[in-house]
């Protein structure tokens, strides 16, 4: 990924499916090109992406096949995203 790469911040169901979608957009995914990628079906992301319920291993899935992951930061943080591979852990 490049630096250029857009984060997202959700802190609603609505905002994490918006953010999903964007983020499938960024990798020019089509929903049925992610859903063989994460090992679900397209329904499936349809629903994540419109802010439904899905499981958790199943958002793990849909943003590793978009090339991101998931961090936990305090409410109201102000972040710095970089790139860096060695940053974190797996």
């Amino acid at each position: 990924m490049s630096t250029s790469t857009p984060w997202f911040r959700a802190r609603t169901a609505d905002a994490l499916g918006s953010a999903v979608r964007r983020a499938r957009q960024v990798a020019v995914l089509s929903q049925d090109e992610l859903a063989r990628r994460a090992s679900t079906s397209r329904p499936t992301v349809s629903r994540l992406e419109r802010g439904s319920a899905v499981a958790t291993s199943t958002l793990l899935d849909v943003a590793a096949a978009c090339g991101y992951e998931l961090i936990l930061v305090p409410r109201g943080a102000r972040l710095t995203v970089t790139t860096d591979a060695s940053d974190g852990e797996s």
